[in-house]
């Protein structure tokens, strides 16, 4: 058994996610509580998904660098690969995951995912 979600199960999951990122992101844009932020109804979903949603949200993190999604990855990993100095800086938050993602597999980035931003 696979834990990679067939391909038609990916599209139909890719999809369901995307709209739930994008309800959280709306909903929350003018929060700034993060305990109401990754406390809201569309976020607790995606986290419901489960592990087949992982390497959609690896891909999602590195093109968005959201590092309002780290609770959500540790909940579904039970990883904390973000040492405690740099928790709240969201670049290397996002590096901490995007390194994570590819020694676990889940993705070919790590690295400075800064580099090749202006």
């Amino acid at each position: 058994m696979s834990l990679m979600p067939t391909s038609q199960e990916t599209v139909s999951l890719a999809d369901r996610l995307q709209r739930l990122l994008r309800r959280w992101r709306e909903e929350t844009a003018l929060l700034s509580s993060s305990t109401r932020i990754i406390g809201h109804p569309a976020y607790q979903e995606i986290i419901s998904l489960g592990q087949p949603v992982l390497p959609l949200l690896f891909q999602e993190l590195e093109r968005s660098l959201d590092g309002h999604l780290a609770p959500a990855l540790a909940a579904l990993t039970g990883a904390q690969p973000v040492p405690e100095s740099d928790r709240g800086r969201i670049r290397k938050v996002a590096e901490a995951w995007l390194c994570w993602a590819r020694e676990n597999g889940y993705r070919s980035v790590c690295g400075d995912v800064y580099e090749n931003v202006v």
